[in-house]
């Protein structure tokens, strides 16, 4: 799990009036990655970006680093209140609906994706932070593996561990592929879901 607090000096704001000026920062920042990487984004530009004095920016956040942790958080967030994949009654997983909102979140931060990347190698606190959103996907979807096999709706012989590890592979890769380096574009989010639905769907019912 990603959480983000504020740097020492900084609060979150209380008016309504701070609270837009806030998410605009954020917003601006993202499309500030998206367009100069992370490496060459500045503080500056984000603020131009969000049309507010760098001050103000500054009221906020210590530097793009902390920018990039709040919208992690925010995007660990959405993923694990969206996209979670429980199984049905006969031990099939639900995977079709997941999908589509795995893939939706995942364009709508693609540049936070790429910035995120740009700072994995060498090992960093983004590595971290990477490893503890995955951690949980993984934790998930062995829970609901474990929970399939003690109702005898999934087949023991399955690993939950190795099972969940493949699983997480299976949407992680494929859509960065998809999204962020732009392969496959010819096929619709409708057919990736219903590809992972048939390919997970039944395939771990005993």
């Amino acid at each position: 799990m990603v959480i983000w607090r504020p740097a020492q000096g900084r609060s979150l704001p209380t008016s309504v009036r701070g609270k837009r000026t806030r998410e605009r920062v954020l917003a601006a920042a993202v499309r500030v990655f998206g367009r100069l990487a992370f490496s060459n984004a500045t503080m500056l530009d984000i603020a131009r970006e969000a049309g507010v004095a760098s001050g103000t920016v500054y009221q906020y956040f210590a530097d793009k680093a902390d920018v990039l942790r709040c919208l992690l958080a925010d995007l660990d967030a959405d993923l694990r209140r969206e996209t979670r994949m429980p199984a049905d009654e006969n031990g099939r997983l639900i995977v079709r609906e997941s999908v589509l909102r795995y893939l939706s979140i995942y364009r709508e931060y693609s540049p936070i994706y790429r910035a995120w990347w740009e700072l994995i190698e060498p090992s960093t606190e983004f590595t971290e932070a990477w490893i503890a959103t995955h951690r949980g996907y993984h934790r998930d979807i062995k829970a609901v593996v474990e929970t399939g096999q003690r109702r005898k709706m999934i087949s023991d012989e399955l690993d939950p561990h190795i099972t969940a590890n493949l699983i997480v592979a299976m949407y992680e890769r494929p859509t960065y592929a998809r999204i962020v380096l732009g392969w496959d574009t010819d096929l619709t989010d409708e057919e990736i879901a219903d590809l992972m639905t048939d390919l997970l769907g039944g395939g771990l019912v005993n």
